[in-house]
């Protein structure tokens, strides 16, 4: 399996998408992930594990809201705290388990 397709698989298992009804809906969004997350240093191998970390991160901002993959990509950089400011324990955990190997 290459890791474009576990990216691929692992925002259909984090937003619940099916592809079969909404493939082109899941492939524009996963382009705009991918950008967003080329333009933060991340690299393709990262982005399964980003996006995981993305959809908690979503889930707990955002509670009650229905997740996406459209609704990931246009709150992509909203659902994680900017570095230049204060980080919150959420930001910290995350930023723990990022550094994970």
């Amino acid at each position: 399996m290459s890791r474009q397709n576990e990216a691929w698989d692992s925002l259909v298992r984090e937003t619940h998408a099916n592809p079969a009804f909404e493939a082109g809906r899941i492939g524009v969004a996963l382009k705009a992930i991918r950008e967003a997350a080329f333009s933060e240093g991340l690299t393709e191998d990262g982005i399964p594990e980003e996006i995981r970390l993305r959809a908690q991160a979503y889930r707990e901002t955002f509670p009650g809201i229905a997740l996406t993959p459209t609704a990931l990509a246009r709150h992509w950089f909203r659902v994680m705290a900017p570095t230049h400011t204060p980080q919150s324990a959420q930001q910290i955990e995350f930023d723990k388990l990022r550094s994970q190997p």
